[in-house]
């Protein structure tokens, strides 16, 4: 979700002065990764990227990220992406998951940036679930069942850090490999009813895209684009026939049904 709209608790994340702060050094370091940090007082501070290469990585000195984090002053993590893309790598996520706190990435270049986008568990997005703009990472397909499974049922799916394009690298199948670990067993196709998943193979050797069926011949599901991040695929809901040729395998979580 953009930055500008993130809540953590009751509050915005960031307020509008943070989030210009935040582009403008995006902007300034360029092509080296800003980085920085959101605090609790409001104020955004820059910090100085100790990276080997902060062309291709940001990093704080281990020091000072452990005493902010200690302290508590520490709302938000910042960096940014120099030519993008603009959505987390799978280090950024499981970067995020180690510190605990949001993250807050801004893509740019040397004289534009791009509106920072916020994840992490620790926030709530106030959109609702149907026409949220796709991100890789942040709100596609798995975003859009995990986003459900909290909303309808109250289970909070665990996360799996994911590479943009991820089902072309020959190596990662995120959904076959995590669907027991994210509580589903597999069914048949002739047993399906309101809350179960799908998942589905589309010019990719491994299923790349996943939806819930809701009953009455519709599914909530969240298409992507050549684009890590378009803001013209929104979540929806639509006939499942569409999908019906794709579709490689049904799951089931007992608790969903």
């Amino acid at each position: 979700m953009l930055a500008v709209d993130a809540m953590l608790g009751d509050e915005p994340l960031a307020s509008p002065e943070a989030i210009e702060a935040m582009r403008a050094h995006a902007i300034e370091d360029y092509p080296n990764e800003a980085v920085g940090f959101l605090l609790n007082d409001g104020r955004y501070e820059r910090q100085q990227n100790v990276c080997s290469d902060p062309t291709v990585g940001a990093a704080v000195h281990p020091d000072v990220l452990r005493k902010a984090l200690v302290k508590g002053s520490l709302r938000a993590f910042f960096h940014s992406h120099p030519d993008g893309p603009d959505c987390p790598s799978k280090q950024d996520m499981l970067s995020q998951q180690e510190q605990e706190i949001p993250w807050i990435i801004c893509s740019a270049n040397a004289s534009a940036s791009m509106a920072p986008f916020a994840f992490g568990d620790q926030l709530v997005n106030p959109a609702p679930l149907i026409g949220r703009p796709f991100r890789h990472g942040v709100t596609d397909c798995y975003a859009a069942i995990r986003a459900y499974g909290q909303e309808e049922y109250g289970v909070l799916l665990p996360e799996f850090p994911r590479q943009w394009e991820w089902w072309l690298d020959g190596m990662s199948d995120m959904y076959r490999q995590g669907f027991e670990q994210a509580g589903f067993h597999a069914i048949d196709a002739t047993e399906v009813r309101p809350g179960d998943c799908w998942l589905a193979q589309i010019r990719a050797p491994v299923p790349n895209h996943a939806g819930v069926y809701i009953g009455e011949g519709l599914t909530f599901h969240h298409v992507s684009s050549s684009l890590a991040s378009d803001p013209a695929k929104l979540s929806k809901r639509e006939p499942l026939g569409r999908w019906q040729p794709y579709i490689t395998q049904w799951l089931r979580r007992d608790d969903w049904c």
